[in-house]
């Protein structure tokens, strides 16, 4: 008996189907497992060799397992445990078998002194601010840490625009963790805005005017007496440029800031300022002594004016 090809039955299309696909179960749609592409269309056709629905592959979403009954039907298909996003990788190795993209990040270890400490996070994709010089951090909590990446010449050792993508930056919003007052946000440096605070204090500058500019025997007389002021030292060692600024507050103790450059790397040009520290002077002896004989090493070391350094907000005398 001959069957034309607009009434072949039920059966031989059964057959037939389930010699080029996965099986003829008319409960059971592949369209779920497949997905679609980008554009919401149907994916390509596997490549030459590859097998498409066969046991045991997976379909990027998740893997499944079919198995052939006694009557040889096949079963239900079991689905096992999802592709984990890359932020579950911890290592960085991991990381790069996944195909996902490894950042340097870090964590805040002490929020009262805004001590950094390298961590790192496992990203899906990257993104970038398109400025390398533009000064900021983003910031995403996973898991029970909140991690900072920080971008920019002065905000970062290693600058560079480059962010994970889908991350917030600090400074933009009202909701910024703690941990963004420790990092530049949004084109602002803490330092930059401690420096600019102290200067609006407006404290005398007694050295600004003797001969030489701020001559040591100058410095050292402010330091021993009692009286607010500020004071400018410049140090330039081979290629390493450090500035000091001391700001004499009248009653034994000093907020003293920091910032260190290197001429080779042209960081001079806009430099980067350590967070502010409220320290004790030595005893006013010790300066007294500077000024009549500066020849002691320990007169001109900047940090050996002070004793019991912790860092503090900025605030005027």
């Amino acid at each position: 008996m001959r069957f034309g090809f607009g009434a072949r039955p039920a059966g031989a299309a059964c057959f037939l189907s389930w010699l080029v696909t996965t099986g003829c179960n008319p409960g059971r749609s592949d369209a779920s497992s497949r997905g679609t592409d980008s554009d919401g269309a149907a994916p390509s056709q596997a490549s030459e060799g590859a097998t498409t629905g066969a046991p045991g592959t997976s379909t990027g979403d998740a893997t499944t397992i079919a198995t052939t009954t006694a009557t040889g039907d096949l079963a239900p298909e079991v689905a096992l445990t999802p592709v984990e996003p890359c932020e579950s990788h911890a290592a960085e190795a991991d990381c790069d078998a996944a195909g996902c993209i490894w950042f340097a990040t870090e964590r805040v270890a002490d929020r009262a002194t805004c001590a950094l400490e390298p961590a790192g996070v496992c990203a899906t994709a990257s993104a970038s601010t398109g400025d390398g010089d533009y000064d900021s951090a983003f910031y995403k909590k996973i898991g029970e840490v909140v991690h900072v990446r920080r971008v920019g010449r002065k905000a970062s050792d290693f600058p560079g625009p480059e962010h994970p993508a889908g991350w917030t930056e600090c400074g933009l919003g009202t909701d910024d963790p703690p941990e963004c007052a420790c990092v530049c946000a949004a084109g602002r440096c803490p330092g930059d805005v401690a420096l600019a605070l102290l200067d609006a204090c407006a404290s005398p500058r007694p050295c600004v005017d003797s001969p030489g500019g701020e001559s040591d025997a100058c410095l050292y007389q402010a330091l021993a007496a009692a009286a607010a002021a500020s004071l400018r030292v410049s140090t330039l060692t081979g290629d390493r440029n450090v500035d000091d600024r001391v700001f004499l507050r009248g009653d034994g103790t000093a907020t003293w800031m920091r910032s260190t450059c290197d001429t080779r790397d042209h960081s001079c040009r806009d430099r980067k300022w350590e967070l502010p520290r409220l320290c004790n002077l030595r005893d006013r002896a010790a300066f007294t002594a500077c000024a009549q004989d500066s020849s002691d090493p320990q007169c001109r070391d900047v940090a050996g004016w002070f004793v019991d350094c912790k860092l503090a907000p900025a605030t005027c005398p």
